[in-house]
């Protein structure tokens, strides 16, 4: 890892990481590094850490976290860094010797450290990774904005990017509970530069959803429905929801 302040390498002094210029990030009791410059906490709060990890932990979404490993898998890197972490949620399933998991929200970041001691959870933007330049052999950004430019810093000639966002009919149902009028989401397809496209699928299940409340209230529309649509999900005992995923993977062009 790098110093976020002077961009000198961070080594390990006991309970701490500290570069040549004395720079120091003391490592938490649970387990995670601190390197945000926010004085104030970011990213989702303790609610929305419970909403996303009561709805994560029922295993609809296992389905999708278990394509994602057999990509990781199929070209096992040695050093992987989750961006958008979250609560660790994908990450801690990730089967790779030296991985990382980075995201902005103290509150996921501590509960991700707490359920997994395999990764390192860091609390840090994304679009200034603590990391070296190519030192990095693989990234993933499950439902992350996608910092281009600071990834292709960090990953090595030839390293490779799973990408996962939301397919066509993803949470169609739910839409449907909520607005009116209906749009699906926008596929994106779209060149990043530096890198090519290897691999590009959709992966859709439906299944029989309980608790909707949860899953409403980890995802965007949140904050931006009516309230006739909000009420309406509340009083929903379960419903039948459509999953789908578009999963993308990019490699490093070689200069």
């Amino acid at each position: 890892m790098n110093c976020i302040i002077c961009k000198r390498e961070l080594k390990r002094e006991g309970n701490s990481f500290r570069c040549e210029n004395g720079h120091c990030f003391d490592i938490a009791k649970q387990g995670y590094v601190n390197m945000s410059r926010k004085q104030k906490d970011t990213g989702d709060n303790k609610e929305m850490v419970r909403a996303r990890t009561n709805f994560l932990e029922q295993g609809l979404y296992d389905f999708m976290r278990q394509k994602v490993c057999s990509l990781i898998r199929h070209y096992h890197p040695h050093v992987l860094v989750d961006i958008g972490c979250g609560q660790g949620y994908y990450t801690q399933a990730f089967e790779v010797p030296e991985k990382y998991g980075v995201d902005l929200s103290k509150e996921a970041i501590l509960h991700a450290a707490k359920t997994d001691k395999s990764t390192l959870y860091i609390v840090s933007t994304i679009y200034d990774l603590p990391f070296a330049d190519d030192s990095v052999d693989m990234v993933t950004s499950i439902f992350t904005p996608l910092p281009v430019k600071e990834i292709s810093r960090i990953l090595k000639e030839d390293g490779v990017l799973i990408i996962v966002s939301p397919a066509e009919y993803h949470l169609v149902e739910l839409k449907e509970q909520l607005y009116d009028k209906v749009y699906l989401n926008e596929e994106k397809r779209e060149e990043l530069e530096g890198f090519v496209l290897v691999h590009d699928e959709v992966i859709t299940d439906k299944r029989k959803v309980d608790d909707v409340w949860d899953l409403f209230e980890m995802t965007p529309y949140r904050y931006r429905s009516p309230k006739e649509g909000i009420e309406k999900i509340r009083n929903l005992d379960e419903l039948d929801i459509t999953f789908s995923f578009l999963i993308q993977v990019y490699r490093k062009k070689q200069i």
